[in-house]
C-alpha cells in the first residue's frame, strides 16, 4: 500500500466519513494555522465492503453456513439444494471464479456435486473481518476471482502491557423452523508479546418446511474447533494454528445422495513484520495445508433405490505465500509471490493442479484529487493426471481415457498455461466525500480439477455422465467497471456498473451433438456479462435508518445466442433500523427478486442447467438486538413472516418432491440468539 504525501484537503477527505463536521469560525474571528500534512495509507477499495464482526456487531441470525451468511450481504446470492454447502454467486460467477480465502488459506471442497463448496467450512468468528470484492479490483487478491473476492482476516488481538489478559465469548441460539440449536465459544488470552486463541461450536439441525408446510430435506450436524498461538512483539505478528470442521448427516433435496461425512482439517503458519531496509518495507509470509475428506451415498441416510452407490472422494490444497511493499525509484510497490496446488480424486483420475503467480501493484498520484491504480500479473498452471489408464473400478475395464476418447476424442494429458493480466483503474475524488471511479481489467481464470478431467461414466452407452475436458481452456476475463460511492453525515449511496467480455467461458453442456442430451459435458465458449449494483442508506430522522440495496446481472452466450444458465434476477432488499431505546434496536427487512424468464431449460437443444423460470417474490423480516442484559446481549427475530413458499433462482430441482420444481426456502421462522462476552 502506498504511503502518500497528502494536503490537509486529503487528510479532511480521509477523515469525512468517520468524524462530525464541525462549526465554522465566525467572521469575526480570525484563525491562523501552518500547513498540514498527512502521511497515511492509501485508502482505495471500488465496489468492495469490509465487515468488522467485532464492530458491526456478531452474526445475529443463526445461519446455517458461510454463504448462508453472506447471501444477506449486498451483491451476493446463493443457490441451494439442502440446509447446508449453500454456493454463493457474485456477478453471475460462482465456484472457482470466485475467491474464498480465510487468514490466507484455501479450500477446495471434494464432492463433484459441490456438497461442500468453501463456504460450507467456513467459520467467522467474533474477531474476525471479512472483505468482500465484487468484481476483479486487485491483481493481489488471489488466484482467477474473475467474479469477486470473499476475504477473511483473523487479526491478531491488541492487547496492551504485560498483564496477562483473558477475554472472549459463548453464544447459543434456537431457529424454530428446523428446530436449528447451535452454541459456540471463543476465548483469547495473552499480552502485549504473545497470544493463544481457541474456538469451538456445535449446530444440528432437523428438517425445515417451505412456506406450503412441505418437509424439505436439509437436516444437518455441524462441530468446528481450532486454536491459534502468536508471538506479537512490536509489530511483527508469528502465528500458527489450527482448524477442525465436520459437517455429519447432511440431507440433499437436491441431490441423488446425501453426505454421511464432510471433513476438513487446516493447519496454517505465518509472518507479518515491518522491515527498516531502503527497498523492502515490510514482509508477510504465510503457509497451510488444507485437507478434506468426503463421504457421499445414496443410502445410509435415505431409502435406497435402484443400485448402490458410495463415493468417498478427497481434495487435498497446499499453498505458500510472500507479500511485501518494496520502494523502487521513489514510488511504493505491493509486490506478490504466491504457489498453490490442489490434488483431489474423484470418480476421475487423481488429477493436481499446480498454480504459480507473481503480481505487483501500484498507485500513481496524479494530483491532489485524482490518482491511477495499476496492476499485473503473471501466472503459470500445471495440470497432471495419474491412473487415467487405470480401470474405473474392479467390475469395468474402462478406464478414464476410455471416457475421454467416447466424448471428446482424445486422451488426458499434462498441460501447461501461462497467464498475463492486469488492470488500470482512474480515481477522482470529485468532493470531500464522493469519490468516482473507472477501471479495465484482464483476469483469467483457470479450469478447476472438475471441469479437467472428472470421468463419471453413468447409464446405458454413458447417457447419465458427467465429464470434464482435459483440452478445456481457461477463462479470459476483459471487463469495463465504473462506479461512484458517496458518504453523506446523514446519508450514502455508492453503485458499480460493468460489462464483462468473456473469452472461452467454461460452460457446463449437454452432449447432445453425440445424441446423449442427458450427459454433461464441458465446452469453451464466448459470453457476455454485465449488470449493476447499488446501496444506499438514509437517516432521514434521529433514531430512523433507511436503507436498500438492489444487484442485477445479464448474461449471454454469444456463440449460440442464448441466455446463459445460472443467472440470478434482479434482487435486492429494503428496510428500516429503528433505535428504538439505548439498548434495543429494531428491523426491518424485505428481500425481494422479481422473476427470471432468461433460462437455458432444454438439454435437447442447450444446456438444461436452469430448472425452469422462476418467479418473483417478496419476503419480510423483522429481527431485534437487546443489549446490556446484565452482561449479555438477545438476538431475537421472525425471519419470512408472512410464510411465502419461494425458491430462488439457482435452487438446483426438487428430486424428493415431484409437485415442486426447485428446492424452496425456508417457511416462517422464528429465533433467539444470546451472547455473552467475558
Amino acid at each position: 500500500m502506498n504511503m502518500i504525501k497528502k494536503s490537509a484537503l486529503c487528510a479532511s477527505l480521509l477523515l469525512s466519513t468517520t468524524l462530525k463536521p464541525f462549526t465554522a469560525p465566525s467572521a469575526q474571528e480570525v484563525m491562523s494555522v501552518d500547513p498540514i500534512t498527512v502521511e497515511a495509507p492509501m485508502i482505495s477499495s471500488p465496489a468492495s465492503a469490509i465487515y468488522n464482526i467485532s464492530g458491526d456487531g456478531i452474526i445475529t441470525v443463526p445461519y446455517s453456513d458461510g454463504a448462508d451468511y453472506l447471501a444477506s450481504l449486498p451483491g451476493i446470492s446463493a443457490g441451494r439444494f439442502g440446509g447446508h454447502g449453500l454456493e454463493p454467486v457474485i456477478r453471475g460467477q460462482s465456484k472457482n471464479q470466485l475467491n474464498v480465502v480465510s487468514d490466507n488459506t484455501y479450500v477446495f471442497g471434494a464432492c463433484p456435486s459441490r456438497m461442500d463448496p468453501p463456504t460450507s467450512y467456513l467459520t467467522i468468528q467474533p474477531q474476525d473481518e471479512v472483505t468482500l470484492v465484487r468484481g476483479y479490483q486487485s491483481v493481489l487478491n488471489g488466484f482467477g476471482g474473475t467474479g469477486g473476492s470473499i476475504i477473511v482476516k483473523q487479526k491478531a488481538p491488541d492487547f496492551i502491557g504485560d498483564v496477562l489478559t483473558t477475554m472472549g465469548s459463548v453464544n447459543g441460539g434456537y431457529d424454530s423452523n428446523g428446530q436449528m440449536w447451535n452454541s459456540g465459544g471463543n476465548v483469547t488470552s495473552g499480552n502485549a508479546d504473545a497470544y493463544a486463541n481457541a474456538y469451538a461450536s456445535y449446530k444440528d439441525a432437523n428438517n425445515y418446511e417451505d412456506g406450503n408446510s412441505k418437509e424439505v430435506r436439509s437436516a444437518f450436524t455441524e462441530y468446528t474447533a481450532g486454536m491459534k498461538v502468536g508471538y506479537t512483539p512490536g509489530d511483527a505478528h508469528i502465528y500458527a494454528g489450527v482448524d477442525f470442521h465436520e459437517i455429519k448427516d447432511a440431507l440433499f433435496a437436491g441431490a441423488g445422495m446425501d453426505s454421511p461425512q464432510s471433513k476438513n482439517v487446516i493447519y496454517k503458519a505465518g509472518l507479518e513484520t515491518p522491515l527498516d531496509g531502503d527497498v523492502f518495507k515490510n514482509v508477510e509470509l504465510s503457509g497451510y495445508a488444507s485437507l478434506v475428506d468426503h463421504t457421499m451415498d445414496n443410502f445410509s441416510l435415505r431409502q435406497q433405490t435402484g443400485m448402490a452407490m458410495s463415493v468417498s472422494p478427497e481434495s487435498n490444497t497446499f499453498g505458500a505465500r510472500v507479500k511485501s511493499d518494496v520502494a523502487l525509484s521513489n514510488r511504493i510497490y505491493t509486490a506478490l509471490a504466491e504457489w498453490r496446488r490442489n490434488v483431489r480424486t474423484s470418480a476421475m483420475p487423481s488429477i493436481t493442479v499446480d498454480e504459480i503467480t507473481l503480481a505487483g501493484e501500484t498507485t500513481f498520484d496524479l494530483g491532489l484529487q485524482d490518482r491511477l491504480i495499476t496492476g499485473l500479473r503473471y501466472d503459470y498452471i500445471h495440470a497432471g493426471y495419474e491412473d487415467e489408464n487405470d480401470p474405473q473400478t474392479a467390475m469395468a475395464a474402462r478406464t478414464s481415457n476410455d471416457v475421454y476418447q467416447q466424448f471428446y476424442g482424445i486422451n488426458a494429458s499434462s498441460k501447461n498455461e501461462h497467464h498475463l493480466g492486469g488492470l488500470i483503474r482512474y480515481e477522482y475524488d470529485y468532493s470531500l466525500d464522493t469519490l468516482v471511479y473507472a477501471g479495465i481489467s484482464r483476469s483469467i481464470r483457470a479450469a478447476d480439477v472438475i471441469e479437467r478431467g472428472l470421468a463419471n461414466f453413468m447409464g446405458m452407452s454413458g447417457m447419465m455422465s458427467w465429464v470434464g475436458n482435459p483440452d478445456i481452456e481457461s477463462e479470459k476475463h476483459h471487463q469495463l467497471d465504473i462506479g461512484f460511492d458517496t458518504q453523506k453525515s446523514t446519508w450514502s449511496l455508492s453503485g458499480s456498473a460493468y460489462a464483462n467480455i468473456v473469452e472461452d467461458y467454461i460452460l457446463r453442456d449437454s452432449a447432445r451433438d453425440l445424441g446423449l442430451p442427458n450427459a454433461d459435458i464441458y465446452r469453451n465458449v464466448d459470453a457476455f456479462l454485465g449488470g449493476f449494483e447499488v446501496m444506499g442508506e438514509w437517516g432521514f430522522v434521529p433514531d430512523w435508518t433507511l436503507f436498500g440495496d438492489a444487484t442485477y446481472t445479464y448474461g449471454q452466450d454469444l456463440d449460440a445466442g442464448r441466455a446463459l444458465p445460472q443467472i440470478p434476477a434482479l434482487q435486492g432488499r429494503v428496510g428500516l433500523d429503528w433505535q428504538a431505546m439505548q439498548d434495543l434496536s429494531l428491523r426491518s427487512t424485505m428481500r425481494w427478486a422479481t422473476q427470471q424468464n432468461r433460462v437455458d431449460t432444454d438439454s435437447a437443444t442447450g444446456t438444461g442447467r436452469d430448472v425452469g423460470k422462476t418467479n418473483g417474490y417478496a419476503v419480510l423480516d423483522l429481527e431485534g438486538t437487546l443489549q446490556n442484559i446484565g452482561p449479555a446481549s438477545l438476538d431475537f427475530g421472525v425471519t419470512n413472516v408472512l410464510d411465502n413458499t419461494y425458491a430462488n433462482h439457482l435452487n438446483l430441482s426438487n428430486g424428493f418432491d415431484a409437485t415442486e420444481v426447485q428446492v424452496n426456502e425456508p417457511g416462517r421462522s422464528f429465533y433467539l440468539q444470546m451472547r455473552v462476552p467475558f
